[in-house]
């Protein structure tokens, strides 16, 4: 077996590699019931009016709870910077049973549900009698710059923590438009009616911060004037210069051509 070929197979196993694809011959790992049965930071709230609530806590965790009436599986995937798609990570898993009765995670495979991971995505796949319930998770994640793939398609709510805010546009937006923004119990919450966009999107700071931000953006525009300012007296500087040398002498060609008026054989 020559050099070249040698090569050729270790470059393919090294592609192969970096994209994920060994992933399918190791397999997709496993969520234990560990980890879907782990306590989340803060108590999930149920009693939602939207299809999908998203609220974020102060240690950059935040806690979905999604209606899944109707749903036969559910699949939860993120997409890394190369496009490759990758299972989402999540833990304190808990079931609503639409009577009440909230089960967690090793509760919810004992009768009859599925969590499956794969090296692409997570399947949540319920049981016959889950045919109206609603999901919750804890994942980790920065309300500065949130983005949430819309799993399930409907109307959304996302709470910021105490202290954050989308007020001023320069700092702080929401993607998709057309949403509405109230404060409720001193927290910020972005509402939107429905939903049909594949992402959302969302972009807080802290109130505390926007001074800095603001301070920042006036240094960088008065470093950017007087920048071209300068640049701008350099330009000058160097036409008054060639001027001084002689260097600068088309216009004057310019001026003589009219004097003497066209070319021989012209006049």
């Amino acid at each position: 077996m020559n050099r070249r070929f040698l090569l050729a197979i270790s470059m393919v196993a090294l592609l192969a590699a970096s994209a994920g694809c060994l992933g399918y011959v190791t397999g997709g790992g496993e969520i234990t019931n560990e980890t879907l049965d782990a306590d989340p930071p803060a108590a999930y709230e149920w009693d939602t009016n939207a299809d999908v609530r998203i609220e974020f806590q102060a240690d950059s965790t935040y806690l979905t709870v999604s209606n899944v009436s109707d749903r036969e599986e559910l699949r939860l995937y993120e997409e890394t910077g190369y496009g490759i798609e990758e299972p989402l990570e999540f833990r304190a898993f808990r079931y609503r049973y639409a009577n009440g009765t909230v089960i967690n995670g090793s509760q919810f495979r004992e009768q009859g549900g599925e969590i499956e991971q794969t090296p692409d995505e997570v399947w949540v796949r319920f049981g016959e009698d889950m045919t109206d319930g609603t999901i919750a998770y804890t994942s980790d994640g920065s309300p500065r710059r949130f983005l949430a793939r819309t799993y399930v398609k409907g109307s959304y709510e996302v709470v910021l923590p105490p202290g954050y805010t989308t007020d001023f546009w320069l700092f702080g937006h929401g993607s998709p438009r057309g949403y509405d923004v109230e404060t409720v119990d001193g927290r910020e919450r972005l509402v939107w009616e429905e939903v049909t966009t594949e992402l959302i999107v969302v972009q807080a700071y802290r109130e505390r911060d926007l001074p800095i931000f603001v301070g920042i953006f006036i240094i960088a525009t008065a470093i950017g004037i007087a920048g071209y300012l300068y640049f701008r007296r350099q330009l000058e500087e160097l036409r008054e210069t060639r001027q001084e040398m002689g260097l600068d002498v088309e216009e004057e060609e310019t001026d003589d051509f009219g004097d003497d008026g066209p070319p021989p054989g012209m006049r």
